[in-house]
């Protein structure tokens, strides 16, 4: 039986609905009695719909809910949202966006760029808060009371399961079939550790997310919650490096095929096959052959390629050790 913590809670019907779990959970975090809805459907709030100051703070935290069905968050809408929220009436300290939609690392890398960008402005960070944030939250046993409120039934569920006793050797036959899961991933990681960039492939792009029958059955997850949260919360963040990791490898593997159409030009030579030099980007024979444009975007791109591998490389050893020291938490 799935928790709210390892699974995700039905998305509210509506954003009113929305807003209201949203204050309720900042206004506890902020420890601030007076945090707030701001105005009212149809009132310009300068994207804001919470604010509050958090433990007596004399400085201001905003968020905006973005409660989605079909549309998606997007960075043009992110950045729309900051420049409302620059002109809001009080300086604000920082900046959330609460969001249904589900985790995604091209955002938290844009939030994460713009943030450093932010910060030599001397502006407000931004931060996105995603819909599995916000159900870990309410999983959280000091917001039972919120669980019971907005998801009733999934509360008496929940409680149910607490009261069964944990059988020792149902967490250690899914501890075994687990940490041989792991260590399929980190024998995939060390290969890829040991890849060139031309050597990257479509095989990469989705690999790991294939390698998970124990972890995506929910009641296995709830006997792994309830036996340790800390193992668990390390198992979480090594399944979210391994998506990371998955995505790295698919910008790369784009970035690894627009160079080689561009290698796949001809260059421009006489009848003896003698190199006459670059042909212009204006030149009438220019969609035909290599060009001096082409020369700079492959100078740009293979510069790109470099630096995001050397990323990728970190992030795949990271991810490799952090494997290793769980399967060595099983065993």
């Amino acid at each position: 039986m799935p928790t709210p913590s390892t699974s995700d809670l039905p998305i509210p019907k509506s954003w009113d609905e929305f807003e209201d779990i949203t204050w309720e959970i900042y206004k506890r975090k902020w420890q601030d009695n007076h945090a707030q809805r701001y105005g009212r459907s149809g009132q310009p709030q300068n994207g804001i719909d919470i604010y509050g100051q958090e433990k007596s703070s004399d400085k201001y935290i905003g968020v905006q809910c973005k409660r989605y069905k079909d549309k998606k968050l997007t960075q043009k809408i992110i950045q729309e949202e900051i420049v409302k929220a620059e002109g809001f009436s009080s300086p604000l300290n920082e900046y959330i966006i609460a969001t249904t939609a589900l985790r995604d690392t091209k955002l938290q890398s844009f939030v994460r760029s713009l943030n450093q960008e932010r910060r030599l402005e001397n502006k407000f960070p931004v931060y996105i808060v995603f819909w599995e944030d916000i159900c870990n939250d309410l999983a959280d046993r000091n917001n039972r009371d919120l669980l019971k409120k907005y998801y009733s039934e999934w509360e008496q569920i929940f409680s149910s399961n607490q009261e069964k006793s944990i059988s020792s050797e149902q967490v250690a036959s899914i501890h075994c079939l687990l940490s041989l899961e792991i260590q399929q991933d980190c024998n995939l990681l060390q290969e890829l550790l040991n890849q060139n960039q031309d050597a990257l492939s479509k095989k990469w792009q989705s690999c790991f997310s294939k390698n998970r029958g124990v972890w995506r059955d929910s009641s296995y997850r709830l006997l792994l919650a309830r036996s340790s949260k800390e193992l668990m919360s390390k198992i979480q963040k090594f399944y979210q490096q391994l998506d990371e990791i998955e995505s790295r490898c698919e910008s790369l593997a784009a970035l690894r095929y627009r160079i080689k159409l561009l290698d796949s030009k001809p260059i421009f030579t006489d009848s003896k096959g003698r190199f006459l030099g670059f042909v212009s980007k204006l030149h009438p024979l220019a969609s035909g052959f290599y060009t001096d444009s082409d020369l700079k975007e492959e100078v740009d791109l293979r510069e790109r390629s470099s630096t995001e591998f050397n990323k990728l490389k970190e992030k795949v050893q990271e991810t490799l050790n952090l494997g290793n020291q769980i399967t060595c938490e099983f065993n």
